[in-house]
């Protein structure tokens, strides 16, 4: 059954700036739940007990105000939710005014109930599926309550799994719910798509019949949300594991994501490396190489991003001056000023790999 005080107040908003006339809700019990007039919450209503018990719309006149209690002249209608009565709508005021609006305004107000109703549904559903997903990630073992609770809500758990994480950049429960919507499109039907914190999604890829999920369809997932919502999208990948084990491909996801950058915003865990090795250094030892490196870096901007572009082009002047907006002499001059400053020369090889590691550890630290 409808709870009319969840939708109450919000039907009342809409309505109000739509007619000038003194609207108010009452619920099955005669108690007026919503109204433009913030003093009549909370009353007895005997006129909406009427309406309740004969299912029929009642004209309040002046000889019926002075009968009924808390009434006052106007129109009022039976609310109706699956051919039941739960609640009345009244409108206040002149009733050869009123009348007209009656029942466009019980229609408009139903066609309200309808869609706050299953909005509500929908987002109970998809908590509902959230928490799930979580206690199976977290508690890494599927116990008999958590195999009926995936039977209910029609999941299999069975086969094998893939973990998957959409990251973007900004934080408003509008745009993951709209993010969450387009993707669902893409996925097949045994997937499980849940929203992730404030400004990530997490999905779990049924990989029974395929070992992997399509770099195609996610580089279209990435170019039609970041388009549609102007948002940038980081998507990280963990490798296909047995059911039972997908808080391993979750946290292989995770460590993709950490690893990810604006120019490989897809990323699977089955393409690190050497930043599988460099998860076992220490915070204090990042930060110290950090501080021995390019701190100093960190004051000048232009250099730092010298650095990274010329590292990301693969030791190419031409690229990277190219890349840079540079001429390749302003790109010689600003490498010796980074040999100059941070003691360690980015065209020889050994102090590059030293440059490089810095680099990772300060966006790692810096997000600490």
């Amino acid at each position: 059954m409808v709870n009319m005080n969840n939708f109450s107040n919000k039907i009342i908003q809409i309505i109000k700036g739509m007619i000038d006339e003194q609207i108010i809700i009452c619920d099955t019990d005669s108690l007026i739940i919503a109204s433009t007039d913030a003093s009549r919450i909370g009353r007895y209503h005997e006129g909406a007990k009427q309406v309740v018990e004969n299912k029929q719309p009642l004209i309040i006149n002046k000889q019926l105000v002075k009968k009924l209690q808390g009434v006052k002249t106007g129109i009022n209608l039976p609310l109706y939710f699956n051919e039941t009565v739960i609640a009345v709508i009244g409108i206040t005021g002149d009733i050869e005014k009123v009348k007209p609006f009656g029942e466009i305004i019980r229609k408009m107000t139903e066609l309200l109930i309808n869609e706050s109703y299953y909005t509500e549904q929908l987002e109970l559903e998809r908590r509902t599926i959230e928490a799930f997903v979580f206690e199976w990630l977290y508690n890494k073992t599927a116990n008999e309550n958590l195999k009926d609770q995936a039977k209910t809500l029609n999941i299999s758990m069975d086969g094998k799994k893939q973990g998957v994480i959409i990251s973007f950049d900004k934080e408003k429960s509008m745009i993951q719910n709209g993010i969450w919507e387009y993707v669902k499109q893409y996925i097949p039907k045994r997937d499980i798509l849940v929203r992730w914190g404030n400004n990530r999604l997490f999905w779990i890829h049924d990989a029974s019949k395929s070992s992997f999920i399509k770099t195609t369809v996610l580089k279209e997932i990435k170019r039609k949300c970041e388009e549609y919502f102007c948002v940038k999208l980081q998507i990280s990948i963990g490798q296909v594991v047995v059911s039972s084990e997908i808080y391993q491909s979750y946290e292989q996801a995770l460590i993709a994501l950490k690893y990810s950058s604006s120019n490989e915003s897809i990323r699977f865990y089955s393409e690190l490396y050497l930043e599988l090795c460099l998860q076992d250094i220490s915070m204090q030892t990042k930060r110290d190489l950090v501080k021995r490196t390019i701190y100093k870096l960190e004051r000048n901007p232009s250099l730092l991003t010298t650095l990274e572009v010329f590292i990301r082009e693969e030791l190419s002047y031409q690229q990277a001056a190219s890349k840079l907006f540079v001429h390749i002499n302003t790109l010689h001059y600003r490498l010796s000023r980074i040999e100059e400053i941070t003691q360690f020369n980015p065209r020889k090889f050994s102090d590059l790999i030293v440059l490089y590691l810095a680099i990772l550890f300060l966006k790692e630290t810096t997000k600490k």
